[in-house]
C-alpha cells in the first residue's frame, strides 16, 4: 500500500495539466509518475467531447477513467470502453430551437458520443473539432441521433482574451436560459464565450465523486481553473485552483495551487 493508495485525483485539462500555451510542462508528468507509483490513481475531467480528448488523453500518463463532456460520460480510454453516461432528455430538441431563435447568429452544436453536429454560423471552430480528429455533421435537429451528450453554443470568433461586456451579457444569458427558464439542466461557462450544456446533475462534481465511488477511494483531490470546475471542487475533500485560474474561484477560498505553466498538478500532488 502506497501513500496516496486512498485517493483519487481529478484534474481539469487545459490551463491546469496543461501551461497556456498548450505544452504540459515535465513537472507534472514527473510527479504524477511518482504519485501513481505510491498508489494514487488519477483521471481528468473535461469539457471536452469524448472525440476531441481522445486525440490528447494520452500525452500525460493517467490510471483511471476519465470524465468528459463536463461529466455527463465517464469513459475509460484505455479498454476504449464507457463506464457511465447522463444523456439529454427529448426536451432538449424543442429547447434548443427555442435558444437558437432567441441568440441568433451563434455556433452551436449538439455533441454525441460519435460525432458533433453543427448548426447555425460556423466560424473556425468545425476547423478546431475537425483538427481534434472530431468528425463533423450536418443534419435537421430532429434527425441527430440519441443520445445527446452535450449542447454547446459559442461565438463565431476566435477567443482571444477577456470577453467584452457585450459578450459576457450574452454568454451568462444563454447559460441563465438553460438553467434558470427551463428545465432539466445544467449548463456552464467553459470559456467566456463558451456555454456547454448537459442533464441537470451531469457536473464535473458529480461524475468525480461517481468515480470515486466506483474505484473504492474515500478522498477526492481535484484541481481545477475556470468556472466549470467549480462542481468538482465544491465536491472535493481537497480542492485546487491554479493560481492564475478565474479570480472568482481564487476569492472562494480554494486552495490556490502554482500557475499552469510552473506545474500546476505538481504542486498540489507536492501538498498531498
Amino acid at each position: 500500500m502506497g501513500r496516496y493508495s486512498d485517493i483519487l485525483l481529478v484534474s481539469d485539462w487545459d490551463r491546469t495539466v496543461t501551461a497556456a500555451d498548450g505544452s504540459i510542462p515535465s513537472a507534472n508528468t514527473e510527479a504524477v509518475l511518482r504519485f501513481m507509483e505510491e498508489g494514487g490513481l488519477l483521471s481528468i475531467a473535461t469539457g471536452h467531447t469524448r472525440l476531441s480528448h481522445g486525440s490528447r488523453w494520452d500525452r500525460l500518463p493517467t490510471n483511471a477513467p476519465h470524465i468528459v463532456f463536463n461529466g455527463a460520460e465517464i469513459y475509460d480510454y484505455r479498454k476504449g470502453e464507457r463506464v457511465w453516461v447522463g444523456a439529454l432528455g427529448p426536451e432538449a430538441e424543442a429547447d434548443m430551437r427555442l435558444c437558437m431563435e432567441r441568440f441568433p447568429g451563434q455556433h452551436y452544436e449538439v455533441q454525441c458520443s460519435d460525432a458533433s453536429y453543427v448548426f447555425g454560423e460556423d466560424g473556425h471552430l468545425s476547423a478546431v473539432l475537425a483538427a481534434m480528429g472530431v468528425p463533423i455533421r450536418y443534419a435537421p435537429l430532429e434527425e441527430v441521433p440519441r443520445p445527446w451528450v452535450q449542447l454547446a453554443v459559442a461565438s463565431v470568433e476566435e477567443y482571444h482574451g477577456p470577453a467584452s461586456p457585450e459578450d459576457e451579457r450574452l454568454y451568462q444569458a444563454v447559460a441563465d436560459f438553460f438553467n434558470l427558464e427551463r428545465q432539466g439542466y445544467s449548463a456552464s461557462r467553459s470559456l467566456p464565450i463558451l456555454v456547454e450544456v448537459q442533464a441537470a446533475g451531469c457536473h464535473k462534481g458529480a461524475a468525480a465523486r461517481r468515480l470515486a465511488d466506483m474505484l473504492g477511494r474515500r478522498t477526492l483531490v481535484c484541481c481545477g481553473d475556470a468556472p466549470n470546475d467549480l462542481s468538482m471542487l465544491q465536491e472535493a475533500d481537497l480542492a485546487f485552483v491554479a493560481s492564475d485560474g478565474d479570480k472568482q474561484l481564487l476569492d472562494m477560498g480554494f486552495t490556490p495551487a502554482a500557475p499552469c505553466g510552473a506545474g500546476t498538478l505538481a504542486d498540489v500532488i507536492s501538498r498531498l
